[in-house]
């Protein structure tokens, strides 16, 4: 979350944001209203969700790992309260999972950077946080690999049940996810419109429902993209 777009407009800040447990709710709109409403959430819940913890986890594009330890390390940072027997277990099994059961003895210059984001996909398979904040984390990946991560999302949202918030700017990827999704306003103001998705999982992309939701987020983000149109052209 860039420091530059930390200041949520103060006419977001009564709008519940914050999902409930178990509730997946996506964020769309311009890139600095979706940092900033991150940010926002990451403070509300006392840090910045670089480096999980039980209440909080931040999944984006660059995670911060900690350089001077090896995998196992880093991820041994998640189990705070495991006896050394459990974390073992617990961190072999996990980098199984992601992909990186070969490299537990390297240190995280040695990744590239899709291996970082598994990494920091498997930290938060261990640290369960309460709150779990995703900031478009696979964009820069080629497709192929940014498939493969995808397929982890639905686990992270889904196992202990966090309360998960999911900033991105592709609608497809918001209603695959989120049970409720908002366009946030580019200028200060309420939020542009919220929808409830309730199409059942698995979603298809090709459904009338899909379809149908998909066109009705478009004209949201367009009617959005209009009103903020005039003040644009003025201060040109």
């Amino acid at each position: 979350m860039s420091p530059a777009c930390r200041d949520l407009p103060c006419s977001l800040e009564t709008v519940p944001l914050r999902p409930a447990p178990g509730e997946v709710v996506a964020l769309l709109g311009a890139p600095e209203a979706r940092a900033a409403a991150l940010h926002a959430l990451a403070a509300s819940a006392g840090g910045d969700g670089t480096v999980p913890t039980a209440e909080l986890g931040l999944l984006c594009a660059r995670p911060r790992v900690f350089p001077w330890l090896d995998l196992a390390g880093n991820l041994a940072f998640a189990l705070p309260n495991a006896s050394p027997f459990e974390r073992e277990g617990l961190i072999a099994n996990v980098l199984v999972r992601v992909g990186l059961a070969t490299q537990a003895r390297q240190r995280p210059g040695a990744l590239s950077p899709e291996g970082l984001l598994r990494l920091a996909i498997a930290r938060l398979l261990l640290a369960r946080p309460r709150l779990l904040l995703i900031d478009e984390p696979f964009a820069a990946l080629c497709e192929a690999a940014r498939a493969e991560l995808d397929a982890f999302l639905p686990e992270l949202c889904g196992r202990g049940r966090p309360a998960v918030v999911f900033a991105t700017g592709s609608i497809d990827a918001a209603l695959r996810l989120a049970d409720r999704i908002l366009v946030l306003p580019q200028q200060p103001g309420p939020v542009a419109f919220s929808l409830a998705n309730l199409l059942a999982r698995p979603r298809e992309q090709g459904s009338v429902g899909f379809l149908a939701l998909r066109r009705e987020l478009r004209r949201a983000l367009e009617r959005e993209g209009r009103h903020v149109a005039p003040a644009v052209e003025a201060a040109a």
